[in-house]
């Protein structure tokens, strides 16, 4: 015998050259790919932020549509304002329309009404693109963010 071996287990190891430069690729790939999906994540959240704050300015500023005429006092000696919804919606639509969406894009008002007369409701849509356009993530979805609030006299 000549001391030569054959098989699988004889292989030189020599000949693997490049098997880590496909790793490093692929796990490159992997990683863009979870960095961009992070970067819509984070985007798509901040956007959900603001339409939340957007609406909650609305909501306050609706809850304090009522004028002096619209105080009622209750028989426990207590006032207490009364808003109607034609009332909130017009502050609403005025109050968005003075300040603006500011960064958001597309907003509309979905229902700016009273539920009982002393709060109101604002609802808001808005549509979220994304900040990198990806196969990971779709090009744009909608979003919808609804705020309460309530007047009171202390």
């Amino acid at each position: 015998m000549t001391g030569g071996r054959s098989g699988p287990a004889s292989r030189d190891l020599r000949t693997d050259d490049g098997s880590t430069l496909l790793l490093t690729i692929g796990f490159a790939a992997v990683a863009l790919a979870v960095v961009l999906v992070g970067i819509a994540a984070t985007s798509l959240y901040v956007e959900h932020k603001r339409l939340l704050g957007l609406a909650d300015r609305l909501a306050a500023t609706a809850a304090e549509s009522f004028s002096i005429d619209d105080v009622t006092l209750l028989p426990d000696g207590t006032f207490r304002p009364v808003l109607d919804d034609a009332a909130v919606a017009s502050s609403a639509h005025a109050t968005l329309a003075a300040e603006g969406p500011g960064a958001l894009t597309d907003v509309e008002i979905l229902e700016a009404v009273t539920p009982d007369g002393r709060g109101a409701e604002v609802s808001l849509a808005s549509e979220w693109r994304p900040p990198m356009l990806t196969l990971f993530v779709p090009a744009g979805v909608r979003i919808e963010a609804t705020a309460n609030a309530r007047s009171v006299f202390w």
